[in-house]
C-alpha cells in the first residue's frame, strides 16, 4: 500500500497483502477485463467468491472485487448488516485498499469513504477479527493522503491505533502485515512534534514482522529502511542482501518486479547516507 502524506513530506510505503510497493502509481500494471454486476450471480458466498478471485489477480481485479462484494451487499442487505456480512465489509474495505495502492488521485478518493464506511462496519460487527482492523488502519493513512491543508495528526494516529489493535488480535496476519504496516509508519514520518517517526520503534516492529515471516520479502526489506532510519546502515545492507536472495524465489515471480523497485529506491537511500 502506497500513503502520501504531502503535508507531512513524507511518501509512505506500507506493505499489504503484496500489493504493489512505491510511491508512484502502478499504472503499467496489467489486469482482467473490467466485470458487469447484471452478469454476476446473486447469492452471497458466490459473489465472495468470485471478489477473492479477482483480488488474486490484481490491477482491474481490485475494481472487479469491488463490483462482486457490492452486488451481494445490495442484492442482500440484512446479510450484509449482520454478522455473516461481515466478510463482505472487511472486503470492501479491503478493495478500497488496494484501488488507493494504485492511484495518486481522484479514484482513490472515489472510493475512499466506502472503503472507510465498511471498514467501520467490519469492527462494530466483529470487533475481535483482524481484517477489519488492518484494513480500517491502511484506509485511515489514505484518508491523511487526501486531506488539503489542515493537520492530519488524527487520522496518523488512528492509524496507528487500529494497526496496533490488528497486531494484537493476529500479529501473524498479511505475513506480519501490522508489525510491516506500523513499522513503515515510524520509519518515514518525521520526528515529533511535527509527526510520529520513530527510528527504533520501527526498527522493533520491523524485526518482529520478520521474526514472524522471515522468507517474506517486503519484512526484510522494510528492516533496511528502518535500519538506514536508525542510521546502522551495516545492519541495513545486510537486510538489503537478504531481501535480493529472497527475491530470488520462483514463488514471488508475480510480485518480484514491484518489490525490486521498491528496494532500489531503499539501497538508493542507503547509498546516499553512506556518502
Amino acid at each position: 500500500m502506497t500513503i502520501k502524506y504531502s503535508q507531512l513530506g513524507i511518501c509512505l510505503t506500507l506493505s499489504l497483502a503484496g500489493m504493489h510497493l512505491g510511491c508512484a502509481p502502478a499504472s503499467d500494471v496489467k489486469g482482467p477485463p473490467p466485470l458487469s454486476a447484471e452478469a454476476l450471480p446473486t447469492e452471497p458466498e458466490a459473489l465472495l467468491k468470485v471478489a477473492d478471485e479477482q483480488f488474486d489477480s490484481g490491477s482491474t481485479g481490485f475494481r472487479n472485487a469491488q463490483v462482486a462484494i457490492e452486488r451481494a451487499v445490495q442484492k442482500n442487505p440484512e446479510w450484509a448488516s449482520s454478522k455473516a456480512g461481515y466478510g463482505a465489509q472487511w472486503r470492501l474495505a479491503r478493495a478500497a485498499s488496494e484501488q488507493c495502492t494504485l492511484d495518486d488521485g481522484g479514484p482513490c478518493s472515489a472510493v475512499l469513504p466506502a472503503g472507510l464506511m465498511a471498514g467501520k462496519k467490519a469492527v462494530e460487527l466483529e470487533p475481535e477479527r483482524i481484517e477489519g482492523h488492518y484494513y480500517l488502519a491502511a484506509l485511515h493513512g489514505f484518508n491523511a493522503q487526501t486531506q488539503r491543508g489542515g493537520d492530519v495528526k488524527p487520522l496518523v494516529q488512528l492509524m496507528i491505533s487500529e494497526g496496533d489493535i490488528a497486531a494484537k488480535i493476529d500479529e501473524r496476519f498479511d505475513s506480519g502485515g501490522p508489525h510491516r504496516l506500523l513499522g513503515t509508519l515510524y520509519a518515514r514520518a518525521p520526528a515529533p512534534p511535527v509527526a510520529v517517526g520513530d527510528p527504533e520503534k520501527a526498527v522493533t516492529h520491523l524485526q518482529k514482522a520478520v521474526a514472524l515471516a522471515p522468507d517474506y520479502p517486503p519484512n526484510q526489506m522494510y528492516l533496511g529502511e528502518a535500519l538506514i532510519a536508525d542510521e546502522r546502515y551495516p545492519d541495513a545492507e545486510a537486510a538489503i542482501q537478504t531481501t535480493k536472495k529472497l527475491l530470488a524465489d520462483s514463488k514471488w515471480d508475480k510480485r518480484r518486479a514491484a518489490w525490486k523497485d521498491a528496494l532500489s529506491k531503499i539501497e538508493r537511500k542507503l547509498r546516499a547516507k553512506q556518502g
